[in-house]
């Protein structure tokens, strides 16, 4: 009975909580309108910053090629998971410039060199006024010659979230009539902004 106590808190939507890793709450628009809206959880953000991190603290002996791989498909997924949240440019920049720095010196220490020279040598500029982003050459480690890009978070797609009901539900037998509402995503945000 204690667990059930111990995961049960009830808080005001203005005061913010945490859900299924999206932190909700009630901020006020540009219009000057209350609305719901999700973003991400800090704590979130330190632990998976941290495991990065922690992942380019050792680990000398992954071949370069693998390791941004591995980073490209973590942040990937980081990315995917948080595609319907808002205001996460800060926390993406912030994420970039720390991935981007930590690679720099896991690199340094793995080829025994000077971070500027590997500046000059595997840094570009994608297009005028976009932020450098590194891009490796070698072999694999099956030993294909390939290049690969460091993921940058802040080129994520961002999606907008569609409310939808289904039409038909599971739960009601055929037979039985209907009785929900289907609503739409606009209506259901002005009903949160009212609670």
């Amino acid at each position: 009975m204690t667990g059930i106590v111990d995961k049960t808190h009830i808080t005001h939507v203005n005061d913010g909580f945490t859900f299924l890793g999206h932190r909700i709450i009630r901020k006020r628009g540009p219009r000057g309108t209350m609305r719901t809206v999700t973003t991400i959880p800090k704590d979130k953000f330190c632990n998976f910053a941290h495991k990065l991190v922690k992942e380019l603290s050792g680990n000398f002996s992954v071949n370069k090629i693998n390791m941004v791989e591995s980073l490209n498909r973590k942040l990937a997924g980081w990315a995917n998971f948080y595609q319907f949240t808002d205001y996460t440019a800060v926390m993406y920049g912030k994420l970039d410039r720390i991935i981007f720095w930590k690679l720099a010196h896991w690199l340094a220490r793995k080829y025994r060199i000077s971070i500027k020279s590997l500046v000059r040598q595997w840094v570009r500029h994608p297009a005028e006024g976009k932020a450098k982003i590194w891009q490796l050459f070698g072999r694999s480690g099956r030993g294909n010659l390939c290049g690969v890009t460091l993921r940058r978070l802040v080129t994520s797609r961002k999606a907008q979230f569609r409310w939808r009901n289904p039409e038909i539900n599971p739960y009601i037998p055929r037979d039985e009539e209907r009785n929900t509402v289907t609503s739409r995503y606009h209506d259901v945000a002005m009903a949160m902004s009212h609670v």
